[in-house]
């Protein structure tokens, strides 16, 4: 219904119906009621608006941070497996060094007790080169399950947001509805539309 527009009547005391000028259709105590009412409401529905806003924002932020993370396991993987490279060239030249070292002193490394210590050497290298690369393989587990709570951190706070902006929208409607219940109240007789032969005779006199 349009207040300014719309034909309103109002039932007087004394039974009569009077169609109503949009002027005066309103009195003061009503008009500051509907502003209150209306001021209210929108103020709900903006903090929601608001809430939603900050949720979002917080939303990027944890993204951001897990990003972050991300990058690190990345750098952590990488890390490792350079180590390991380096691990194990350095291995590599350690036994062709015991290789030497036993041929200079007169001892054949096809013989058992030289072959178990080279092939000894061999396997204690690729554990410790092993080692390197499963370091780097948790720490990369690691900084993505950081970076994964960070992100549902961010998808939670969206979450509130939205709700609390529904909540508050939900809650403005209902500041609207019941300011307008007191109105109708207090005015019980104003948007009717009365018998239009009841209304005809009335409005003769």
């Amino acid at each position: 219904m349009n207040p300014f527009k719309d034909t309103i009547y109002k039932v007087g005391k004394d039974g009569r119906v009077f169609q109503l000028h949009w002027k005066n259709r309103y009195d003061p105590v009503s008009m500051m009621l509907i502003a209150g009412t209306a001021m209210t409401a929108v103020g709900q529905i903006q903090q929601g608006y608001a809430a939603e806003a900050e949720g979002k924002a917080q939303q990027e932020i944890m993204n951001y941070n897990a990003s972050l993370k991300e990058r690190e396991a990345a750098a952590e993987l990488a890390r490792s497996r350079e180590e390991a490279r380096q691990f194990q060239l350095q291995g590599e030249e350690f036994k062709g060094q015991q290789q030497v070292t036993l041929a200079k002193g007169g001892v054949l490394t096809s013989q058992d007790t030289p072959a178990m210590l080279m092939e000894t050497t061999a396997m204690n290298l690729d554990a410790d080169r092993r080692r390197i690369l499963e370091e780097g393989f948790l720490a990369e587990s690691f900084r993505k399950s950081e970076a994964e709570g960070l992100r549902y951190q961010g998808r939670a706070a969206y979450a509130r947001g939205k709700n609390a902006k529904t909540g508050s929208i939900l809650t403005g409607i209902g500041t609207g509805l019941s300011g307008f219940g007191t109105y109708k109240a207090l005015n019980p007789t104003v948007g009717s539309i009365p018998n239009k032969t009841s209304l005809a005779t009335q409005l003769r006199y």
